[in-house]
């Protein structure tokens, strides 16, 4: 690689704590997400045993139907399966999200459920010479329905191994049943939990896809969340680099703020900070922060560009359009309108992820930053809106009109600066002039 495109080596140890923050996150909301499938198992499982003493008891009272044998075993295995049920629930309610008890929890349950249903077929055909295999059937596939709020593969396969086996093991017991109807009856199943296994992993991964995009948009810019998504976090590598940053701020927002409530304060920059961040992404830029009333923007990173600078310099035009009409529309309401600053610089900058496992943002580093802060400053002094160094001008490829002010002295650097004055851009002069930049920013 070049100089301009060097991949800087991180701290191996602030990358791994890294790393390991989010495996460990993505761990516990797994977690969440297998602790409140467990509870809503629970909660179906108290159902199922009410909707079951209806159906055997009071639906089987009205119709006529021959009640089942109400022996000790019988009654035993159902007052332990309620007991065991109830327990379950009120266990799970009490229970915080935790990755080794979300491995393990489902296994009792799981056994316990096939072993209660398994033994109620057939306890039947034992005092009465009966098998309903329809019964038995729906009651191991709900075992194995339950398994719909588990995302662990592993839970999934332990719920249809004893759904088939179970139904295998009373169809043999009892003599009913032909090979080829318990096969099918099992190949359901494994059909079953085949497809409920695919789609708990699939919904599961969207599900995480889902909470980091989430928390990856709370301090990364869009641009740097999609890569992160796409490449994985080790995309995020620091790179020295050839880059255009912006600088922008309103002029004379500390008096227009104290004309304002906080609450209005807050609107008005939402609104603006909404409009401005719109054009830089649509240029193919980042917003890297706010600073109160500004914004550094940058484009170049994370991924190189060629026409970056071009790029820059279209968003500069572009805010500069924007703002003439969100003056419009303030003046219309009686607003004073508002003026900014923009200042652009090309240069060597370093990209990448600050800060420890804990907290961290994307940002760039170099001398090039703050350099473009004060080509921003400077605007100021010659009165316009939109400044760019030499460096920028260059590297825009001529495709712009402006005026060249010449070199100036900027507050901590011993070399003076050259800057120009950016007007507009080539193809769009030759329709329609642009606007004076006096519109919008004049010096103070």
């Amino acid at each position: 690689m070049g100089r301009s495109d060097e991949v800087l080596v991180p701290d191996r140890d602030t990358a791994v704590a890294r790393f390991a923050l989010s495996r460990a996150n993505e761990e516990l909301v797994l977690a969440e997400s297998s602790l409140r499938g467990e509870r809503r198992v629970a909660w179906v499982r108290l159902a199922l045993m009410a909707l079951m003493s209806l159906s055997q008891g009071g639906i089987a009272h009205v119709t006529g139907e021959p009640l089942p044998p109400h022996d000790l075993p019988r009654v035993l295995a159902i007052v332990l399966y309620a007991l065991f049920s109830i327990v379950a629930l009120l266990v799970l309610l009490r229970q915080l999200p935790h990755l080794r008890r979300a491995r393990w929890l489902p296994v009792p349950t799981t056994v316990a459920d096939t072993s209660f249903f398994a033994f109620m077929g057939w306890h039947a055909w034992a005092r009465t010479g009966q098998f309903d295999a329809g019964m038995l059937g729906a009651s191991m596939g709900m075992v194995l329905v339950f398994s719909v709020a588990r995302f662990s593969p592993l839970h999934v396969l332990l719920s249809t191994t004893l759904s088939s086996g179970g139904y295998a093991l009373v169809a043999a017991l009892t003599g009913h049943g032909t090979w080829s109807s318990t096969s099918f009856v099992v190949f359901c199943y494994v059909t079953l939990g085949l497809l409920i296994a695919r789609t708990n992993a699939e919904v599961g991964s969207m599900f995480l896809r889902l909470r980091r995009r989430e928390g990856l948009s709370r301090f990364l810019p869009k641009q740097v969340v999609e890569r992160v998504m796409q490449a994985g976090d080790t995309s995020l590598q620091p790179v020295q680099r050839e880059v255009t940053i912006l600088f922008s701020d309103i002029r004379d927002f500390t008096m227009l703020s104290e004309t304002l409530q906080p609450r209005e304060v807050l609107e008005l920059l939402d609104e603006y900070f909404g409009q401005m961040t719109h054009i830089v992404m649509a240029r193919g830029g980042i917003v890297n922060k706010f600073l109160g009333d500004g914004m550094l923007a940058c484009w170049g990173v994370p991924d190189s560009s060629e026409d970056h600078a071009e790029r820059a310099m279209r968003a500069a035009l572009d805010m500069r359009e924007k703002l003439g009409e969100l003056n419009a529309r303030r003046v219309s309401q009686g607003l004073p309108p508002l003026r900014i600053g923009i200042g652009l610089h090309t240069g060597v900058v370093a990209a990448g992820m600050l800060g420890g496992a804990e907290q961290h943002e994307y940002t760039v580093i170099g001398d090039a930053v703050n350099l473009a802060s004060r080509v921003e400053e400077l605007t100021k002094v010659h009165g316009v809106d939109i400044l760019v160094s030499e460096s920028t001008w260059l590297r825009g490829g001529g495709e712009f009109t402006g005026r060249r002010l010449g070199e100036t002295h900027v507050r901590g650097r011993r070399e003076a600066v050259v800057v120009h004055a950016l007007q507009g851009h080539v193809l769009s002069e030759a329709v329609e002039p642009p606007p004076p930049p006096a519109r919008i920013a004049s010096g103070t």
